[in-house]
């Protein structure tokens, strides 16, 4: 904190006189490092975001994060402005990721969207130093849904399926997949097919899942291609299909899931295994018919 005291040079009057010792005082005084000015300060919230707002744009983003805070309280574009300030470590500031949160989270609660999908993204991974909380990045999600921010739905869809920051939910996260999905996140439309393939959240509906494995594997989305495999393996959707089955596991495996190139494997050390027992079955009958 500055020292706002001035220091008090000594006059030696007694010994010197009083005019030799303020012409002393005074050469002392000259000589004295100048005291640096108090910190600016604001009078309420407005002053605040006013100084705050200038200081912003001029880069000055020190005196930024002095203002912000206290202007936050009536701005939410200010708690996002001085959020970003602390997440990036802009001019000198610190990265703080906690603060980052905290004042994405104040934004969020005044209805700035962008703020809940930032502060949702803070929490959910605890980036930049933020503290995890995941039931407040499952709000933080739930929140941001929207055309925006597609991510968001998608993402508050995992945790409502898997029970992640709060109770699971199947209805609720076919409904946020759906949405997800429909603004085009793939992996959303994947995970809606496998809920609609397996009846989780709702009715089934098999012919719809196996079509949109069908799409999203012809636009080389290899989870589609690896559960389109395993429709046509275990017959979910028609007759079994083996050499359906493994082209799209083999597609899978070149895109990348390993789980494809597993399966893939696995169906043909079963045909080869069925296929030895079977000659082997038919040798020892044409063995036998040979003896007779």
């Amino acid at each position: 904190m500055t020292n706002l005291l001035r220091r008090t040079p000594l006059f030696f009057c007694a010994a010197l006189g009083l005019g030799l010792a303020l012409s002393w005082a005074g050469s002392a005084a000259a000589n004295q490092p100048a005291t640096p000015p108090p910190p600016e300060t604001c009078t309420d919230a407005k002053d605040c975001l006013n100084k705050g707002a200038r200081a912003h744009q001029g880069k000055d983003f020190v005196r930024a994060a002095r203002f912000l805070p206290t202007a936050c309280e009536i701005e939410p574009k200010a708690c996002n402005i001085v959020a970003e300030i602390f997440r990036q470590g802009q001019g000198g500031v610190p990265k703080d990721g906690n603060k980052a949160a905290e004042f994405h989270g104040k934004a969020c609660d005044k209805g700035l969207i962008v703020s809940c999908a930032i502060e949702a993204q803070l929490r959910y991974h605890g980036q930049d130093g933020a503290t995890v909380n995941k039931p407040r990045a499952r709000i933080g999600f739930e929140r941001s849904c929207g055309p925006d921010f597609f991510d968001s739905c998608a993402n508050v869809g995992v945790m409502h399926a898997t029970g992640d920051g709060g109770p699971q939910d199947l209805a609720k996260a076919r409904l946020y997949y759906q949405k997800a999905c429909d603004g085009g996140e793939s992996t959303a439309c994947v995970n809606l097919a496998a809920m609609l393939l397996n009846g989780e959240g709702g009715d089934a509906d098999k012919p719809k899942a196996k079509a949109m494995f069908t799409d999203f594997c012809g636009k080389k989305n290899a989870l589609s291609c690896f559960n389109l495999g395993l429709i046509y393996a275990k017959g979910l959707e028609g007759a079994q299909d083996l050499t359906q089955a493994l082209s799209f596991l083999d597609q899978s495996c070149t895109l990348g899931n390993q789980q494809g190139c597993t399966t893939a494997q696995q169906i043909r050390d079963d045909q080869a295994k069925i296929a030895a027992e079977a000659a082997a079955a038919a040798a020892k009958k044409a063995g036998k018919g040979k003896r007779k």
